[in-house]
């Protein structure tokens, strides 16, 4: 493979002298591996460099170029480029992949295995596959939503290979795959993805007495023990877990998630709670904020919670539903047959 440093730095050269750049700042090592291990996914070297240079960014055409200048508007310049994803666009699209199963139920398993990084001019995307630990790199592959796995060829045998294509063609690469070379099927590992709870647990402890105080380890064995029903052992992990990293709403929000199966509605309640002040934006934590406050009878409160998230994405089904329960709690039997109507479509759309 050709080095990413020199790419990155002919990227660099062409920043500086193309008018039609637009390419974000750096992002800090922390937080993309934090990206990692909340997902429990790994990004290809060659692109975690990349986002080291920046967080994203794109080349768009005159026309494109004359849209920002005329209405200040990045976001539809976006939409109609080739436009590589921050960090916090990739966890956005990633979760939402990973929510709809995308690509086939078969998916529906496992770790979510493909990482968008890129939005095509055609409103698709070109997609990593997540890494063993034996792999530094991954093909870069298009997603297309109507098509299955079989389908989505190889565009690019690596990130490297798709942007020195993409700066060559100033924003305008190859995005269609050549199922010739390969397709997704062909890259997803089945033994990694369907790791069982005592593998993950035998793995993860081998890990900790090697490093006691890896926080994603603790986690993750904490995931497995409550996959196996053993509420104690997980919740131990869990709490060790939060204190070596106080400020990961994710932790927060499994350490939630199990207080609720265990029927402890209150302490459920300040997990997510804290979880959503670590990150308001995030639908989940503020859905299962709501659930717990349903539970505890604050229905109004609840009501606001899941409001707020059908309002920011009227497609969100997980919030229909808690809202829906809501309703009928409170004697709102037409708003709850509404979202119960709503909550079908939306199923029968998957």
């Amino acid at each position: 493979m050709k080095d990413i440093h020199k790419t990155l730095t002919r990227l660099d050269l062409i920043i500086g002298r193309e008018a039609h750049c637009h390419f974000n700042n750096p992002v800090a090592p922390e937080k993309i591996e934090a990206f990692e291990k909340k997902n429990g996914i790994r990004l290809p070297h060659s692109y975690k460099l990349f986002l080291e240079y920046t967080n994203g960014g794109m080349i768009v055409s005159d026309e494109l170029e004359e849209i920002i200048k005329r209405d200040n508007d990045l976001e539809t310049a976006k939409w109609n480029a080739n436009c590589l994803l921050s960090l916090e666009e990739m966890e956005e699209k990633y979760t939402d992949m990973e929510s709809w199963n995308f690509g086939g139920p078969e998916l529906a398993e496992g770790t979510y295995p493909f990482i968008p990084f890129c939005s095509t001019e055609t409103n698709e995307y070109l997609v990593f596959v997540s890494l063993n630990k034996e792999e530094a790199e991954s093909p870069v592959i298009d997603a297309f939503h109507e098509e299955s796995l079989n389908t989505w060829g190889v565009v690019a045998g690596n990130f490297n290979e798709f942007l020195i294509n993409y700066l060559d063609t100033l924003g305008h690469p190859k995005v269609l795959g050549d199922v010739a070379k390969g397709t997704a099927t062909d890259y997803i590992n089945p033994k990694t993805d369907n790791e069982s709870p005592q593998e993950i647990i035998t793995r993860t402890t081998k890990r900790l007495k090697v490093k006691p105080d890896d926080d994603w380890a603790l986690m993750e064995r904490g995931m497995a023990y409550a996959a196996e029903g053993d509420i104690k052992a997980a919740l131990e992990d869990y709490n060790q877990s939060i204190d070596f990293e106080t400020n990961d709403p994710f932790y927060y929000f499994k350490r939630g998630e199990l207080y609720s199966n265990a029927g402890k509605k209150r302490a459920a309640l300040i997990d997510f709670d804290t979880a959503v002040k670590l990150k308001p934006d995030d639908a989940l934590y503020l859905s299962l904020r709501a659930e717990a406050l349903y539970n505890m009878k604050k229905y109004r409160e609840a009501l606001k919670d899941v409001n707020l998230v059908i309002k920011r994405d009227d497609t969100d089904l997980l919030a229909y539903m808690i809202r829906e329960d809501i309703y009928r709690a409170l004697g709102e039997t037409e708003e709850a047959e509404l979202d119960a109507q709503k909550i079908k479509e939306l199923e029968e759309n998957k």
